[in-house]
């Protein structure tokens, strides 16, 4: 093994390797968990007054965690399929005597007793948490900037977004600073940042992946995601977090994934049936999104996928979305917002004032609404194997992008951002099935695009083959962002 002092890593470890090849060679004995964190962390400083990615970053406690999990090693301990991986934490999910802040004034100095029951298991599985990584305030919108820590900024295009609201755990990965993240997504907060940055965003099957922070668990339509940028680390982050948890109801009956043993698996499309669905509620799709999909569908076709593009019409989800998400919220903050909103970004404001509007009436009919679009999706299945949707409407915004304003499309001004920039995901949020984003190309201007690829429920590991096939035929990863850290 390496020293172990903390000495630059060698000239063979990249600082975009994937986890597992890590996990392999810490387990082997060639790499030091001490100098692979110590490098990483050094890549975070380095980077975060331009790319601005995490809100802590916890130096002291990664270290310490690296000389424990090197001294295990040395003396031959059984080793987790994470030890000494490091992963990021997005800043909302509690990791004990870590600052959480939700991105917000109001948490900045919220310190949780108690780890998520996902922390839990990536610690128990050996990996090693580097920090929090940046989000809007309490996760509302889909840019990541906030009043507490500023606006975290795209590594392929520092005046263009990462996306939200897990932006800044997309910006981790992407730059590498750190090959794994743990994010959420609730009405697109993990693939349309993977999108943005050209990595990997998998929203697993509601429950798959236990979520024991949601005050209502049984309505709830908030799941975990996870981040990398390659679809055999997505698989083995995946089979350490899933199974049941008695906080969580979604996930007692789930079933266990078994992705990594799928991806194992001789990988074929072959007779396989796709629909490509370029609108989901939406009317304007930007033209470089559409060529750089449909070339990804061609590639896919031309390994004997049957794809069959379906332009029936599906009612938009955001009106439903934003009844059950804005009422959330307003449980949560409208009897205080007089108090408070001085120190809020004024569009969570704006959220939480609608939100506190809504009768009891409207918020039931969402979930009317909720239960229509889950039986819509199930029936896509009856005909299709997957269904493949843009990750967005656009490529990624610029950081002067403002959440209330309109955005455009093709230069056109198209109106409200969640309608028409990113509603493909939270119809796939509320109905629960599991998604992937897979990088699928760059525009002209040198932007990423994603490709969203949908299975029925509990096919979690079906969609990451399927994703391991287009990653073999259009590889990506091996492309870095013109501002990650040297």
């Amino acid at each position: 093994m390496p020293r172990g002092d903390g000495s630059p890593l060698s000239a063979s470890l990249s600082a975009f390797q994937p986890a597992h090849e890590i996990a392999a060679q810490i387990r082997a004995g060639k790499l030091s968990p001490v100098d692979l964190v110590t490098a990483v962390l050094a890549r975070i400083d380095a980077s975060q007054p331009t790319l601005n990615a995490y809100i802590t970053v916890c130096h002291t406690e990664a270290l310490a965690a690296a000389k424990a999990a090197e001294a295990a090693v040395r003396r031959g301990d059984e080793l987790g399929p994470l030890h000494g991986v490091p992963v990021s934490v997005k800043d909302i999910i509690n990791t004990k005597d870590i600052r959480t802040t939700w991105g917000s004034r109001l948490m900045a100095d919220n310190v949780p007793d108690n780890d998520a029951v996902a922390v839990s298991r990536l610690k128990a599985a050996g990996a090693i948490i580097l920090g929090k990584t940046t989000t809007p305030e309490f996760a509302h919108k889909l840019l990541t900037d906030a009043p507490l820590f500023g606006v975290t900024r795209n590594p392929w295009d520092l005046d263009h977004s990462p996306g939200g609201s897990s932006g800044g755990s997309a910006v981790a990965v992407a730059a590498g600073l750190g090959p794994l993240a743990l994010a959420t997504d609730a009405g697109a907060s993990t693939r349309l940042p993977a999108a943005c940055t050209a990595i990997l965003g998998l929203k697993p099957t509601l429950g798959i992946i236990p979520h024991n922070q949601v005050p209502e668990a049984f309505n709830n339509f908030i799941h975990l995601g996870l981040m990398a940028r390659n679809v055999r680390d997505l698989a083995l982050m995946l089979d350490v977090l899933a199974g049941p948890h008695p906080s969580d109801p979604h996930s007692l009956a789930a079933p266990l994934p078994g992705a990594r043993e799928r991806l194992a698996d001789s990988l074929d499309v072959k007779g396989k049936r796709i629909a490509w669905r370029p609108l989901l509620g939406n009317e304007v799709l930007d033209d470089e999104v559409r060529t750089l999909c449909e070339e990804a569908l061609h590639a896919l076709a031309e390994q004997g996928a049957k794809v069959e593009q379906v332009d029936e019409p599906f009612e938009n989800s955001d009106s439903a979305w934003r009844v059950l998400q804005q009422s959330n919220w307003a449980a949560r903050f409208y009897d205080k917002l007089d108090e408070v909103r001085d120190r809020m970004d004024p569009s969570f404001v704006e959220g939480i004032r609608v939100g506190g509007s809504y009768t009891g009436q409207q918020v039931t009919k969402a979930g009317y609404r909720r239960t229509q679009i889950f039986r819509a999706v199930q029936q896509w299945f009856a005909r299709f194997d997957f269904v493949v949707t843009p990750t967005a409407a656009r490529p990624p915004l610029p950081v002067s992008q403002r959440a209330l304003d309109p955005i455009t499309i093709n230069g056109r001004t198209v109106g409200d951002m969640r309608q028409a920039y990113a509603p493909y995901l939270n119809t796939i949020d509320l109905s629960g099935h599991p998604a992937v984003s897979v990088p699928c190309g760059w525009t002209k201007a040198g932007l990423p695009v994603g490709l969203q690829i949908i299975g029925p429920w509990y096919a979690d590991a079906e969609i990451l083959r399927l994703a391991a096939v287009f990653e073999q035929i259009r590889p990506w990863a091996s492309r870095i962002p013109p501002h990650a850290p040297a």
